[in-house]
């Protein structure tokens, strides 16, 4: 489902799926966005079009525990499902489109969440680049 504006410059969108096999979860992700025109001429365009997307899912987390049966340490696993927030992912792409050609550079930047029993976890970013170049297939 799909939120946005007449001109498409800002959006919300909210997916969910459901996995399914030996270990079922289903998870439900909201991306919010925005695109903003930085220079426009009449053979190219800029645009700069930040996101944050916000991963909520069922996960299921196992521990080891030290439990005493007829009075013998034993190690038994035990499990149980969580639905929560797991991931805040902001990403901040740039991109210049001249003609048929498409340069994209971003930055994305991942905030997990701990859940119960779990470290804290480290944020994490990562840089992406692509080119494209898109031509027509009804050309004669």
């Amino acid at each position: 489902m799909e939120i946005r504006n007449k001109k498409r410059t800002l959006g919300t969108a909210i997916t969910a799926s459901y996995l399914f096999g030996t270990d079922r979860s289903y998870q439900i992700v909201s991306r919010t966005f925005a695109n903003f025109i930085v220079k426009r001429t009449s053979s190219v365009a800029m645009r700069f079009r930040p996101s944050i997307n916000f991963i909520i899912a069922k996960q299921t987390l196992a521990f080891p525990k030290i439990v005493f049966s007829n009075g013998v340490r034993v190690i038994e696993t035990f499990s149980y499902g969580v639905f929560d927030l797991l991931n805040t992912q902001i990403n901040l792409p740039f991109s210049v489109t001249s003609n048929s050609w498409d340069v994209e550079l971003g930055y994305t930047i991942n905030l997990p969440n701990a859940i119960v029993y779990e470290q804290d976890l480290k944020n994490t970013g990562f840089f992406s680049f692509s080119i494209g170049y898109m031509f027509d297939l009804n050309r004669k």
